[in-house]
């Protein structure tokens, strides 16, 4: 049954506060569309605590290469890694090891732990909108000390350039036929550098075009394997030493970012000089390839790093392992401590501002439900639960069952499109506004007075921005504000944007729908044809109504 307000002739009260619930409708789709935008990259930290501190350097130990060649083969997951001819033989050859990736297992974040030790936690690299060259200390800037040259060898792809661009000699590739093979020969037959970082993006691409479980990616997977062998006929592993392994995985349907194993856990391969090939490693963390690449270069580990190296493969004594050892232990402890007094600075000071923010939400939410009660007294909407029940569930329904399907998971790799992480959100919030729209175009159709029909337009309007707003703001008042030293889960970074979204697109599609209504009732109303039809259909029902009673 319904729960309309009082009876009310009052014609213009339904249109004034219709045209108001569309401005106010839009301004919400516009605030909401920016939170969203706004919220990678507010994510991301520019002046982390660690930059600020002095490197920690330990003892250089003995050089055991005369060169590395540091291979990220950008989106390789773990299982795709095997069955490949150059890359088992270099496993055969020398140390096979599991690695995981650091969450959020993105392309720039790991490029960036992998050469520098430090988590995204703490570097402050989360996402690849990141795009100022960070102060942490790396395995260039150890290089570069020590007078050493370092090239990097990269497609398009989120890499190293955008983050050490000042800290060595960077080449990039197009996408043709034999391009990162051709580049890869040239930088190793004419670059004097003794450590060069190469990333291959091809993999990633078709994991993000066809899903890690498709033939298109472990064909791209076996393309790689093939021109690396072509490459690596220009490097002597007995003065050479060889690291393969990823930033990343991808899921079967194609897209990573989040927590499972399959997206963080990443080959690492280990072959050639400085290397015992007869070493047990299992499975460590990408943040302690940095520190052993240092390593076997002869250099102390980059001084802000949070990995330890990895000196159970090295080919050193007993003397220098210890060394070595402790002096990980003194640097992984200093730097430890300067992230917890960075967090314990703010922490506060962050709680404070979130009760603020809940405040807000609350009042917000009291002065939402005061103007409902307020209209419907006037008579401007009119709450029929019937219309509401159906309505007001077809959004969420919609939208959160396309992520929940199309994705594997509620996870931060449900977002599969490289570079674009609002456009399928957007997208699934338009086709969800789309069937919102049909659902409340069809509960309207059998109100036969336009007054009342305008006022239960603005009652699913009303109501529905309420319910879509609640949630996305409470989110906003627990989650915020920056800075973010702490990560949102997995599930938690995709549902913030994806609730921001959800508000800004159903504002949308309920302002559409209103100014839609607006436009169907001065139509009918100034038409004495159209009202004389809907006379008699509501005559044709009242009888047929009285009929059935009789």
């Amino acid at each position: 049954m319904s729960a309309g307000g009082p009876s009310s002739n009052n014609v213009f009260a339904p249109v004034f506060l219709a045209l108001v619930l569309t401005t106010l409708a839009g301004s919400v789709a516009l605030m909401a569309w920016r939170a969203a935008d706004r919220y990678l990259p507010e994510l991301n930290i520019h002046e982390p605590a660690i930059a600020k501190s002095a490197p920690v350097l330990g003892t250089a130990p003995p050089r055991l290469s005369k060169r590395v060649i540091l291979v990220i083969v950008d989106g390789l997951r773990l299982d795709d890694s095997f069955g490949h001819p150059t890359m088992d033989r270099l496993r055969r050859a020398g140390v096979d090891a599991i690695a995981l990736s650091q969450y959020p297992s993105i392309s720039r974040p790991n490029h960036a732990a992998l050469v520098t030790g430090v988590p995204p936690l703490v570097s402050g690299i989360r996402n690849n909108t990141y795009k100022t060259p960070v102060q942490i200390d790396s395995i260039m800037d150890r290089a570069k000390a020590a007078d050493l040259e370092s090239t990097t060898i990269a497609d398009d792809s989120p890499g190293m350039g955008y983050l050490f661009a000042d800290d060595f000699e960077a080449l990039y590739y197009g996408r043709w036929p034999g391009a990162f093979e051709k580049s890869t020969s040239f930088a190793l037959s004419t670059a004097s550098s003794s450590l060069l970082v190469l990333i291959p993006g091809a993999v990633d691409l078709a994991g993000h075009e066809f899903g890690g479980d498709s033939p298109e990616y472990r064909q791209a997977v076996a393309d790689i394997d093939e021109q690396l062998a072509e490459s690596l006929r220009l490097v002597d592993l007995s003065t050479d030493t060889l690291i393969i392994t990823a930033d990343h995985g991808h899921t079967d349907s194609g897209g990573h970012g989040g927590e499972e194993p399959v997206v963080l856990q990443v080959p690492l391969i280990f072959a050639g000089a400085g290397i015992r090939a007869d070493a047990l490693l299992g499975t460590v963390d990408l943040i302690d390839v940095a520190p052993t690449v240092s390593a076997l270069l002869g250099l102390p580990a980059p001084g802000h790093a949070l990995g330890r190296t990895l000196t159970e493969v090295l080919d050193l004594d007993d003397e220098h392992k210890a060394q070595i050892e402790a002096d990980d232990d003194l640097r992984i402890e200093h730097n430890r401590a300067i992230y917890d007094a960075s967090l314990s600075a703010v922490t506060d000071k962050l709680h404070v501002e979130r009760r603020n923010r809940l405040l807000s939400v609350a009042t917000l939410l009291a002065l939402g439900l005061l103007f409902v009660f307020l209209a419907r007294r006037a008579g401007a909407l009119h709450i029929d639960w019937r219309v509401l029940l159906i309505v007001l569930p077809a959004y969420p329904l919609c939208y959160y069952g396309l992520l929940d399907i199309i994705g594997e998971s509620l996870s931060f790799s449900t977002l599969r499109d490289r570079g674009s992480e609002m456009s399928n959100l957007s997208r699934f919030g338009l086709i969800a506004t789309g069937v919102q729209l049909v659902a409340g175009w069809l509960a309207l159709q059998g109100r036969v007075v336009l007054r009342d029909r305008l006022a239960s337009a603005n009652a699913i309007v009303a109501c529905g921005l309420i319910c879509a707003w609640l949630p996305a703001g409470v989110l906003w008042a627990m989650h915020g504000p920056a800075p973010h030293l702490t990560i949102p889960s997995s599930r938690v970074a995709l549902l913030i944007p994806a609730n921001y979204i959800a508000v800004a697109t159903y504002a949308l599609g309920v302002a559409v729908l209103l100014v839609l209504e607006i436009v169907v009732f001065f139509a009918r109303a100034i038409d004495p044809r159209v009202r004389l039809r809907r006379l008699e259909r509501a005559a044709a029902r009242e009888r047929k109504r009285i009929e059935k009673v009789l």
